[in-house]
């Protein structure tokens, strides 16, 4: 009777056992993938191959994520987004400006990865995400290459790589129209300048902007100013050196939207004797950027950004 028992139990063990490794086997398991990436910051950073809680800190990064097919938890508070990037985020809680992101708030959400610009505001945030186990990319996106590689980037995040694909194509479609609008045209001479109410800059070639000038052409006449002890992308405003440049096309971006900043330099153009002797301003081609495209990474819209500035320095003006 004893063994008969015994024998039952030891059934029953194994049957339940046989059971729970069974459910054991069948329940699905949690594995998150990690890709290792280098970004704009030389930095090596280990993120999810698909992150599902995203929060971006930059126009930019928050327009090429989206129209890339991802989704965010989290975002800057921006006004130069594009129409239907904004109608998309409107919904999605803000973080803060840009330079000052709410540290606090962005933990807070736990994010499984933040995306961040390679500007100083946004270093400083490294060390308190990193302890937080919070993996964050300092993207870098000063040129034409840059926003369409990040946007193929996005693409393969996301899990929508063909919608990425289908942005790039859409934007390489506007460049080629604009290059090959200009073909046989000769190339002006540019002067590009960054300016606030303080102080104006010209702007060099391995900017944002001065990418776009070369590569539709133009001649940037800041390429043979003095460079010593300047910032990456720009040089000091000499008027001397720009009266000695005399260039045909004179384009210029504020720092900010404030009418303040083109109502000094439009006063400085008509009352400083050295501008008035330069060739833009004598045939009034002397114009300012538009802001959303220029004065920051206009992200999707960059093919807008070279139909305009194409327009602007050969003639027909397209705004």
């Amino acid at each position: 009777m004893i063994n008969k028992i015994s024998g039952g139990i030891i059934v029953l063990l194994l049957l339940v056992g046989s059971f729970l490794l069974f459910s054991q086997e069948n329940q699905p398991v949690s594995k998150t993938a990690f890709r290792l990436l280098t970004d704009g910051a030389g930095r090596q950073v280990s993120i999810p191959e698909h992150p599902k809680n995203v929060v971006a800190l930059n126009a930019s990064s928050i327009d090429l994520f989206v129209s890339a097919g991802g989704s965010l938890i989290g975002r800057a508070a921006t006004e130069t987004l594009p129409p239907n990037v904004k109608a998309a985020v409107q919904q999605v809680p803000t973080v803060g400006l840009t330079p000052n992101p709410n540290l606090e708030q962005i933990v807070a959400m736990k994010p499984d990865l933040v995306l961040g610009a390679n500007i100083p505001y946004h270093h400083a945030l490294v060390p308190v995400l990193e302890k937080a186990g919070i993996p964050i990319l300092l993207q870098t996106a000063d040129g034409y290459q840059q926003i369409l590689d990040t946007l193929r980037l996005y693409g393969e995040l996301t899990g929508q790589a063909e919608k990425a694909a289908g942005e790039i194509a859409q934007i390489e479609r506007q460049y080629q129209t604009a290059t090959g609008n200009i073909q046989g045209k000769p190339a002006p001479k540019v002067l590009v300048l960054w300016g606030t109410t303080e102080s104006f800059s010209m702007v060099l070639s391995n900017s944002f902007t001065g990418d776009l000038v070369k590569r539709l052409g133009g001649i940037n006449v800041s390429e043979q100013a003095e460079k010593n002890g300047t910032t990456p992308g720009y040089v000091p405003l000499s008027l001397e050196f720009v009266s000695k440049a005399n260039p045909e096309v004179v384009l210029f971006i504020t720092h900010s939207s404030d009418e303040k900043v083109e109502e000094k330099f439009r006063n400085e153009l008509a009352n400083h004797p050295a501008w008035q002797g330069i060739k833009a301003v004598q045939q009034n081609r002397v114009h300012k950027l538009p802001y959303q495209l220029f004065a920051v990474n206009p992200g999707t819209q960059v093919g807008k950004a070279v139909e305009v500035l194409s327009g602007l320095l050969y003639g027909s003006d397209k705004k």
